[in-house]
């Protein structure tokens, strides 16, 4: 990565096309250890699908059967969330990893991907936790946003307003698992914090890198969408159209199929997410040298 990612003036606004290229070029120069990191992350999200499918069926074959008991309901989903929460850790540690061995090389202090996992992994439920108190935050927000919605006039004043603002809240927070990963000493209220003090003045620059960064990523995800769609809809039509007729090689096939299809959209994401990361951790790096003069400049070469 060429010196001239690094800003000569730390109180020029943050450079879109700097920032989305940096990100570029950190995830190309790594692209095995970034990507065998962002698999663990989609390896990790199915845990909780292959649980909560089987058990989910098994529920079904006893209420069928009249056997359905309240306390299994209870167990599945007693058991059923621990899982989701453990899973949604061990994804969020193995990617926010991605984000502290960008910023490690930003800062010309790398890790090895086995040493930045060390130092991340401990501080799994602070991801959980963070990433809670986020959603009852939005959570929070949305339903305050429905509530004004039901005003005739205020819902056509305020929707794109009210849009274009959980844009800006979300921009603020997008970079609190990079956070996590990286500095230490921080919990989830703090890690909040945090991210709002570092983005004050830059919502609407980090918005704008985003909306650059997803039309990069728009493409890909719509041929996924159309593979996902031809594929799948030969083997759906059936069951619609004649759903008393649906033979068990016709179920077996879809199910075959869906099994396809997930694992496509997974391998797809696998490989998209580094390039968010990477992102997360030049917006962060930026961020730290405009508020906190970071002192330290991109690396002089290519990376």
């Amino acid at each position: 990565m060429s010196a001239n990612f690094a800003p000569q003036n730390p109180m020029q606004p943050l450079s879109l096309g700097d920032v989305v290229t940096a990100g570029f070029r950190l995830y190309r120069s790594h692209p095995k250890s970034y990507f065998f990191l962002s698999l663990r992350v989609a390896l990790w999200s199915l845990l909780p699908i292959l649980f909560f499918v089987p058990a989910g069926v098994l529920l079904y074959l006893n209420a069928i059967s009249n056997n359905n008991s309240p306390l299994a309901w209870l167990i599945v989903v007693v058991i059923g969330l621990g899982l989701y929460f453990y899973a949604l850790g061990k994804s969020l540690v193995n990617a926010a990893t991605i984000s502290r061995l960008a910023f490690g090389e930003l800062v010309n202090q790398p890790e090895t991907v086995k040493a930045a996992h060390r130092q991340v992994a401990p501080r799994l439920w602070n991801f959980v936790l963070t990433v809670v108190l986020l959603f009852v935050i939005f959570l929070c927000l949305f339903i305050a946003f429905f509530v004004l919605m039901i005003i005739p006039l205020l819902n056509i004043l305020l929707f794109f307003p009210a849009i274009a603002s959980l844009q800006w809240l979300a921009a603020r927070f997008f970079i609190v698992d990079a956070l996590l990963a990286i500095e230490d000493n921080l919990d989830p209220t703090t890690t909040i914090s945090r991210s709002w003090d570092l983005s004050k003045g830059y919502g609407w620059r980090i918005v704008l890198i985003l909306i650059v960064a997803l039309l990069i990523t728009i493409p890909i995800q719509i041929v996924v969408q159309l593979i996902s769609r031809g594929i799948l809809q030969p083997v759906i039509q059936p069951l619609i159209l004649e759903p008393n007729n649906v033979s068990t090689n016709t179920i077996v096939s879809f199910v075959i199929v869906y099994i396809l299809v997930l694992g496509l959209g997974l391998l797809v994401n696998a490989v998209v997410l580094p390039f968010w990361q990477t992102i997360k951790a030049v917006i962060y790096y930026d961020l730290r040298s405009r508020r906190e003069g970071l002192g330290l400049q991109l690396r002089d070469r290519e990376i």
